[in-house]
């Protein structure tokens, strides 16, 4: 890990020492072809999980709220009780994605192509630009893809939005194209912060995410699905823990020019009370109905904020969820005295400590980050199994538990989950023998393996409607903004509507004339 440390550190001195070249890439046109490649792919690795600000509120704030794993803090407004406090939230990925990982892909890409001896980075550039606008268009639809981020290599500074349906028929061509390319034989990415060059855990992570992919059009295009998730089977998919897209985040604390720490850590070391974060009931009531280890690992119950003179970690004695939509002031009342299973008297817990809120473990500000994992990868193929796709569905779902088991060892001084552990846990958990249950199971483990990535959990819960989530209407003085109804999109940002306004009226028109937050994307079939 030192090793890492230092050539993070190294890295952030070299890409922050060329900050004006990344800015100067929409100006000037003899600066683009000067950035190092390698170096630019190791920055968008880092910008992905190591920003705070727009974490906090496109994440955080709005879908791990959504999808029920988070309440408590003011921001959660926006995703717990579907309300639009602040418009700008909801396209906060939109404004930082773009301008930043969006244009430093394809400047790799553009460096890079035609270059036999550059093929590698070029196809790992290919891999990550799916995975940066696979978010963006699940969150809100229909968006500019094919002429994005092209202002000064063609001249298109009003971009057409492509249709959801193109992007994805594209993602999947990428892909393919993309694996079939790696070549063992020509120059390995001497910076590549997920997998340190390995062209087979490449090559493995974009078979995966075409899976991930392919799942997502169950139901719009069942005949499509298949065939994806058939030819990701095919193509090589991860096969352990090793192969786990991770970014191995350093001990930093928040700057406005920081990448280098966990930026959702960040968020919740913002202020002494996890800025109001806390665990909801929804999903501590889940973890704790079907006994799962991971509950203590995800969570802490504390008497006193971090650092705090005489703080207990008291989680073993008390592990209570915040009301799904409620902040943490609402439903005010002090647990009280809190005894041990013995009658031992333990701590006065007030209010304010009463709930869950995330663990030192995943709050330190060097947690590591998973964009994609084994994992996930054995739910799907638990649920391709139950379709037919695959054999063996029950293999797949013990690996799938006790890969997501074993991987949350990764937080700093998390405890390890034991083999007993799992094995107490699949005894007391067996797969079900009927399809649907396999499908409905498999789905609330991908939503407990999602934590800490609302993004993913709120795309896979709209595709497969698992876990059945109860929808927020109010707690106390607090209502829906939308008469309990889950938003399905994020907004559209209004500065499109001025700078962009003829493609952006068309986008518009394509989802019935109003930028409306309850309508599905394309994938998601009502």
């Amino acid at each position: 890990m030192k090793s890492i440390n230092k050539y993070i550190f190294l890295l952030f001195i070299i890409s922050w020492s060329c900050t004006d070249d990344f800015d100067e890439i929409n100006t000037n046109p003899n600066a683009y072809n000067d950035l190092d490649p390698s170096f630019q792919l190791a920055k968008v690795q880092l910008d992905l999980s190591g920003r705070r600000e727009e974490t906090w509120r496109y994440d955080l704030g709005i879908t791990s709220s959504m999808i029920q794993h988070f309440s408590g803090s003011w921001w959660c407004q926006h995703g717990a009780q579907y309300r639009v406090v602040e418009q700008s939230h909801w396209y906060s990925l939109w404004e930082e994605s773009y301008p930043r990982d969006a244009k430093n892909i394809q400047s790799i890409i553009d460096i890079t192509s035609g270059d036999p001896t550059k093929v590698n980075i070029n196809s790992a550039a290919r891999i990550m630009k799916v995975l940066i606008y696979s978010k963006i268009t699940d969150l809100y639809g229909d968006i500019p893809y094919t002429q994005a981020v092209k202002g000064f290599t063609d001249g298109i500074l009003t971009p057409a939005y492509d249709q959801q349906a193109d992007i994805y028929a594209d993602f999947f061509k990428e892909l393919e194209e993309a694996v079939a390319a790696f070549d063992d034989n020509q120059e390995t990415m001497s910076s590549d912060l997920f997998f340190s060059g390995d062209l087979d855990k490449w090559r493995r992570f974009g078979n995966s995410l075409r899976l991930r992919l392919g799942f997502r059009l169950t139901k719009v295009d069942i005949t499509e699905a298949e065939t994806q998730v058939r030819a990701a089977i095919a193509g090589g998919l991860m096969q352990s823990n090793d192969d786990n897209a991770i970014m191995l985040h350093s001990d930093f604390s928040y700057t406005s020019t920081e990448n280098r720490g966990n930026g959702r850590s960040q968020v919740f070391n913002a202020s002494d009370n996890s800025e109001g974060f806390r665990l909801t009931n929804t999903l501590v009531d889940y973890l704790k109905g079907t006994g799962d280890p991971r509950l203590s690992v995800y969570g802490g119950t504390y008497t006193a904020p971090k650092g705090a003179a005489g703080r207990l970690d008291v989680s073993e004695h008390l592990q209570e969820g915040i009301v799904h939509g409620a902040l943490w002031w609402n439903l005010w009342s002090d647990y009280g005295d809190l005894y041990d299973s013995d009658a031992n008297y333990v701590a006065y817990i007030p209010h304010i400590n009463k709930y869950m809120q995330p663990s030192d473990y995943v709050t330190a500000n060097d947690a590591p980050y998973f964009h994609l994992t084994y994992a996930e990868v054995e739910m799907f193929l638990t649920e391709a199994a139950a379709r037919g796709w695959t054999t063996d569905a029950a293999t797949h779902w013990a690996n799938g538990v006790r890969a997501g088991m074993q991987h949350v060892a990764l937080y700093p001084g998390s405890p390890a989950i034991t083999d007993t552990q799992i094995t107490d846990f699949l005894t007391a958990n067996p797969l079900p023998a009927a399809v649907a249950d396999q499908i409905r199971v498999a789905n609330e483990q991908l939503w407990v393996i999602y934590y800490l990535n609302g993004t993913e959990a709120y795309a896979n819960y709209r595709r497969s409607g698992y876990p059945e989530l109860v929808p927020f209407t109010n707690v106390e003085w607090y209502y829906s903004g939308t008469d309990g109804v889950m938003p399905r999109r994020f907004f559209y940002p209004e500065f499109e509507a001025q700078n962009n306004p003829v493609n952006y009226a068309d986008a518009i028109s394509r989802i019935g004339g109003s930028n409306n937050i309850l309508t599905p994307v394309w994938w998601d079939v009502q």
